[in-house]
């Protein structure tokens, strides 16, 4: 284990996610909600749509976004577009925006665009990765891969399930783009596909890490890290990206809990942690941050002012922090864990032999017996597995209990950061709070917009910010009652604790009803926004100490009719028309809320379809949501 030293931020100092933002951007910040493979595709159209839109000067908007928080789906793209290595240009990953008549579904037209190819470095190409995920034949299934790989270095399940995820996340999210690298060798015992030494940390960039990081006496090696993008004078070339994921409260308030309490954690490229705290004092978590790096470190000692001597045996990665956003996919990978074992112990020896072959060099020395065997000891455990084992975990130490030493560590579960909060909003504040005066949400969710019963059912995934609980069996909405109680349940309710925003003028359903109106009261015309300026309150749980307006553009993923019905291609229409009729697995099943997990695989023209709906939502003149955005940008 290696021993460096590394900062602490507390909360009583100056948070270095807020003083390393740049401040020549404008006072503006986007988040990107969570939800998958869908949540990416539309975040990907959102990106695209703002570097379209320009200012007075031409310079787009994008360039001007001062923080982005993102959740789940939503850090599968902010981290890819922060963090690519500079030969992924823009004109590469995030493409161009073509008008829906300029749409093809199996067409190459000058001008167009044939939405069932992909750019080979597009954002876009993510979600079709994912059909690993499902593959039936064992020797193209990413579960089997895993459990192939773990098998030959006699690695327990005990000890691999955890990182199921992890392997998942970098192989499918982000080894395209140069930010996984395992490769597996038998002779290598000690490499796993979570601790291998080509793994790397990351920062903000080489001058940021030479100020802060590499000039203390213990500091982990120069080239063991890959950095935000940066311009051509080697300063940040991206908004300071915050990454929202939460850990489970070891302490609880009874049993009368709806879910486990979770605690938000954000991670940015210059500290991670957890800057409020548990509404029970029992866990005596929280307290501030810590330089990345050693956010999941062994907690040896205090060193200097300021800083701490920590232990790291394995490198604090991009994929770990990307994965752990991402979570909710891990605690549902038990039953295809199963199905994929049985797979490979029905497979003759001959087929068996050609998939670890791909691991395996000199593979004509594999015993099959052996491995056989190791298969059904992986099957035997996985009897004795439930979801809880493939949530990652990590050690975890509260700044707020530093002068403990190493009595302070202790290993902590990581829950989907929109496990508890799915917006980005929460954590934003948390981290930049007293310095964001604009935000626009882009919620990326598979709730449809509508109205029963003469109830407006929108923004349930905003409820809990304003002290709202939403139950979807009646389609109704309750405040939620003092400690967190849900209305609804009478249970203690996670999300019970996670009211930001004033609400005592009927602010929550203003919103609804901002949001129904301007997606065409039922007609599903344009896209779904409202503005507000809202009063941020207290809050414990997110360290909210600051009480102020801020002005919140808020967007629902929904139909918009006024850019479908401009599509002309009669192949694309007859696409669509017949996913959002047919739904269930079928191509645009549910268009354009596509099922987080059922459409986790995306085919090309699924994705390039949604993206380039939301590229002209944010960035046509046509579309009054861009004038809403271009606006708030001008007054920023």
């Amino acid at each position: 284990m290696n021993q460096y030293q590394a900062s602490i931020y507390p909360g009583n100092i100056a948070n270095p996610t807020i003083t390393h933002a740049d401040p020549k951007r404008k006072n503006v910040a986007v988040c990107f909600s969570g939800g998958g493979s869908r949540a990416l595709t539309c975040a990907w159209g959102q990106l695209l749509g703002l570097s379209a839109l320009k200012d007075e000067k031409a310079n787009p908007l994008l360039n001007d976004v001062r923080y982005i928080s993102s959740v789940s789906g939503g850090s599968w793209a902010a981290v890819l577009y922060t963090f690519r290595p500079q030969k992924f240009t823009d004109a590469q990953f995030l493409g161009n925006s073509y008008d829906p008549s300029q749409l093809y579904y199996d067409q190459n037209k000058p001008g167009g665009l044939n939405v069932n190819i992909m750019g080979e470095s597009a954002l876009g190409k993510i979600p079709q990765n994912f059909a690993n995920l499902f593959e039936p034949e064992p020797t193209k299934n990413i579960i089997a891969d895993f459990i192939v790989i773990t098998a030959l270095k006699g690695i327990p399940l005990r000890t691999s399930a955890k990182w199921l995820w992890f392997y998942i996340v970098g192989k499918n999210v982000l080894a395209d783009f140069d930010l996984y690298t395992f490769k597996n060798s038998i002779f290598k015992f000690h490499e796993t596909p979570w601790q291998y030494p080509d793994a790397k940390y990351f920062s903000l960039s080489k001058d940021y890490a030479a100020k802060n990081i590499f000039s203390k006496t213990g500091a982990p090696p120069e080239d063991a890290f890959v950095y935000a993008r940066t311009n051509s004078e080697g300063q940040p070339a991206c908004p300071m990206l915050i990454i929202n994921t939460n850990i489970v409260a070891k302490d609880y308030p009874g049993s009368n809990l709806a879910a486990p309490l979770q605690i938000p954690v954000q991670v940015s490229a210059v500290a991670a942690g957890i800057y409020g705290a548990s509404p029970y004092a029992p866990d005596k978590i929280g307290g501030g941050g810590v330089d990345p790096f050693a956010f999941t470190s062994s907690l040896a000692s205090l060193a200097n002012t300021g800083e701490v001597s920590a232990g790291l045996s394995m490198a604090y990665t991009l994929t770990d922090i990307t994965a752990c956003s991402s979570a909710f996919f891990a605690s549902i990978l038990v039953d295809p864990m199963k199905a994929v074992v049985a797979a490979l112990l029905e497979r003759s020896d001959e087929h068996l032999h050609l998939h670890f072959a791909k691991f395996v060099e000199n593979a004509d020395k594999l015993i099959m017996s052996d491995m056989r065997r190791k298969l059904s000891e992986i099957r035997d455990e996985l009897k004795k597995t439930d979801k809880r084992d493939l949530v990652p975990q990590y050690n975890y130490w509260p700044v707020s209990q530093i002068t403990q030493g190493a009595a302070a560590n202790q290993n902590t579960l990581f829950t989907d950061g929109g496990d508890l909060e799915n917006t980005g909003i929460a954590g934003l504040l948390a981290q930049a709070q007293g310095t964001v005066n604009n935000i626009i949400s882009f919620v990326n969710g598979a709730e449809v917009l509508e109205q029963i019963n003469g109830q407006i059912i929108a923004a349930t995934q905003m409820a809990p910010l304003f002290g709202v609980a939403y139950d979807d069996y009646h389609r109704e909405f309750k405040k939620y009652l003092p400690d967190g109680i849900n209305p609804f349940t009478h249970q203690t309710d996670p999300m019970g604790f996670l009211q930001v925003f004033d609400n005592s003028h009927a602010e929550f359903d203003a919103l609804r009803q901002g949001l129904y109106a301007s997606n065409g009261a039922g007609a599903k015309t344009d896209p779904a926004f409202c503005l507000q300026t809202l009063k941020v309150v207290k809050n414990p749980l997110l360290g909210i100490t600051q009480t102020r307006p801020v002005n919140v553009l808020w967007v629902q993923n929904a139909q918009v009719n006024n850019w479908q019905k401009q599509v002309t291609d009669p192949a694309l229409q007859q696409k669509i028309t017949n996913g959002q009729q047919k739904g269930g697995l079928s191509e645009f099943a549910g268009f354009p809320y596509y099922s987080t997990f059922k459409k986790i695989h995306q085919t090309p023209a699924e994705t390039n379809t949604l993206a380039q709906m939301w590229a002209w939502c944010v960035g046509s003149k046509a579309s009054p949501l861009s004038a809403a955005i271009a606006k708030m940008f001008a007054a920023a």
